[in-house]
């Protein structure tokens, strides 16, 4: 009789251990969490809903009256440095909310700003001044700190790309200093702000549509630029340092084609011009080369040699100033003048 009791003992703790290791079982993994960054703007940054892209449908419309562009000037006491700002008609700028990088595209000023006279440069006056004015006309702030390194070394593979990358994007040393992006929405307008008082500058988007602007010249533009000026002015495209006529310029030639077949009484001089990058013998040299081949085209396309001529005038021609790139862009040229 005790042996039998003992063995039912026995049976029935095995049974208490067996459904014990059962409820063990089914108990689910915990995971030990962690807070990655103490900071508390990233960890505000982590709580907002991550979407694909920044929308300015949670931007609300400033009713305030924001002047005329570029809708801010500097403080009291500070003036832009003309020498170091740039204005552009369409470029690009690239903001960030925190979350996300968006480039807009429009009317920009890159603004670098200096003190009135021989005075030290006041952070905290720009800031201020700055931050109140934006907030007093309807702008957000949509991001205050220094962009993490790990966002921006993802610009380009060695610091080369990185800065080519910043100097295109951002009016500021992004970087290497703190940067505060603002926005601002009007009933038709959208506006962006690169503010830093640690590079000095402000930089302003005015987001607009890109229109094209360029057309196809036709062999009529050529001919009625000829008819009301006596000449007509091409850029056409050559290989660099050559006489060499590239391919997307063979549209021109066949329009210019086309412009003589019409107008068989019509005689030309071909005539080229270069900017003063080299030296003046050797662009005397060139242009002559360029115009010829340029008269070359045309007979190879049936037009007779005797109603052509050629003459290049190197550098000794200018249009516009050569000190700048966009001046000797214009410098280069091939006219044809009417005989």
């Amino acid at each position: 009789m005790m042996k039998k009791i003992q063995l039912i003992s026995l049976l029935t703790l095995m049974t208490l251990l067996s459904c014990k290791d059962k409820k063990v079982a089914e108990i689910p993994e915990q995971k030990e969490t962690s807070i990655v960054n103490e900071d508390p703007q990233v960890q505000e940054i982590t709580k907002k809903k991550i979407t694909n892209e920044f929308s300015w449908d949670a931007i609300s419309e400033t009713t305030a009256d924001i002047g005329v562009y570029p809708y801010i000037t500097p403080p009291k006491g500070m003036l832009i440095d003309k020498n170091q700002s740039q204005s552009y008609e369409f470029d690009k700028l690239e903001l960030f909310d925190g979350l996300h990088f968006f480039v807009l595209e429009g009317k920009v000023e890159r603004m670098h700003i200096i003190m009135d006279g021989d005075k030290k440069w006041e952070n905290y006056l720009f800031d201020k001044s700055i931050s109140e004015y934006l907030k007093s006309i309807g702008a957000k702030l949509i991001f205050e700190n220094q962009i993490p390194s790990e966002l921006t070394q993802k610009w380009g593979e060695n610091p080369n790309d990185i800065y080519k990358h910043m100097h295109e994007y951002y009016a500021g040393d992004v970087v290497n200093n703190p940067i505060s992006m603002y926005v601002l929405k009007t009933a038709n307008k959208k506006i962006g702000f690169q503010i830093s008082s640690e590079s000095k500058t402000i930089g302003v988007i005015e987001y607009t549509d890109f229109k094209q602007s360029i057309k196809k010249i036709t062999a009529d533009d050529i001919l009625d630029e000829i008819n009301n000026t006596g000449y007509a002015t091409l850029h056409i495209n050559f290989d660099t340092g050559k006489s060499r006529i590239k391919a997307d310029s063979y549209d021109i030639i066949s329009e210019i084609v086309k412009m003589m077949k019409a107008n068989t009484a019509l005689k030309i001089s071909i005539e080229g011009h270069t900017d003063s990058t080299g030296n003046e013998k050797s662009n005397m040299i060139l242009s002559k080369n360029r115009a010829k081949s340029v008269l070359m085209s045309l007979t190879d396309e049936g037009i007779e040699e005797s109603r052509l001529k050629s003459e290049g005038f190197g550098q000794s021609k200018p249009i516009e100033d050569n000190s700048t790139e966009k001046g000797k862009a214009k410098n280069r040229r091939v006219e044809l003048r009417k005989l």
